[in-house]
């Protein structure tokens, strides 16, 4: 049983450049480990994206994925969906705009409109060793929306699209609203969000509220911090996600996440 539970956002958390983590962070979370501190990512990437993170820290480290529609269960993986009327509703909304939208499942990627490169992996949905297949039109939506887990709505740079399409989606109360910036709406399954996923795990766990630590710095992130003690903006968080948190740390690409746990923990291990 481990003796606390640490949640750790991905990009502006524990990346640098969405892609890189530090070899001081890699060091302290391998160092905690071996002292009963169970380390999860938690993440609105889909689960086979968040993996590759994973393999360039340790198979310990479990995950958070898909904004807690997809998590490390004790018996596999534990799936939430979207649900048919949702993904259908997410297509139509976009429609009207040509919004850029991308759909997950747990293993792969869909997109509705061609998604520049910078954009997709600044939302960070994006990798290049991962690909994604383009959907044309409604009816190949709907051979697969039954295993669409999460998806996020990308802005072309008029906000005011991106408003409206969040305004109809919102109304609908089909599905939960969230969001990594200013320029994406990310659709969750009603009811989800990474703080869910928290919960659950805290109980399957055995480790309550104050021997939890989260990592964050986006709006998503903000379920999850109203579930532990020791919830941690990162100096480059949102000025919402600083207002939640109990506590802040340095940015992301000055080893924030490591930073404070190294500080938390020096007295104990």
């Amino acid at each position: 049983m481990p003796k606390y539970l640490v949640f750790m956002d991905l990009d502006g958390t524990l990346l640098a450049d969405h892609k890189h983590i530090s070899v001081r962070t890699k060091s302290t979370i391998e160092r905690l480990q071996k002292h009963d501190v169970m380390f999860y990512i938690a993440t609105g990437r889909m689960y086979e994206l968040a993996k590759i993170t994973q393999d360039r820290l340790n198979p310990d480290v479990h995950m958070i994925t898909s904004n807690g529609a997809v998590f490390d269960g004790p018996a596999g993986q534990e799936i939430t969906h979207l649900g048919n009327e949702a993904v259908e509703l997410a297509y139509q909304v976009t429609q009207v705009d040509k919004l850029p939208m991308m759909l997950f499942t747990s293993k792969k990627a869909y997109f509705t409109e061609k998604i520049p490169h910078f954009i997709a992996q600044n939302a960070g949905n994006f990798d290049n060793a991962f690909g994604y297949k383009e959907i044309q039109n409604l009816d190949e939506l709907k051979e697969v929306e039954s295993e669409i887990t999460n998806g996020v709505v990308l802005s072309r740079g008029n906000i005011a699209e991106l408003d409206k399409a969040r305004d109809q989606l919102a109304e609908s109360k089909l599905l939960h609203l969230s969001s990594s910036g200013v320029d994406n709406i990310e659709m969750i399954p009603l009811k989800i969000d990474k703080g869910t996923a928290v919960k659950r795990i805290q109980l399957e766990q055995h480790v309550d509220a104050d021997h939890t630590f989260v990592f964050g710095d986006g709006m998503n992130d903000l379920g999850m911090m109203k579930e532990a003690k020791y919830s941690v903006a990162m100096g480059n968080a949102l000025p919402e996600v600083k207002k939640q948190a109990n506590y802040e740390t340095n940015t992301n690409d000055n080893d924030g996440l490591s930073r404070f746990l190294e500080h938390f923990f020096k007295n104990e291990f």
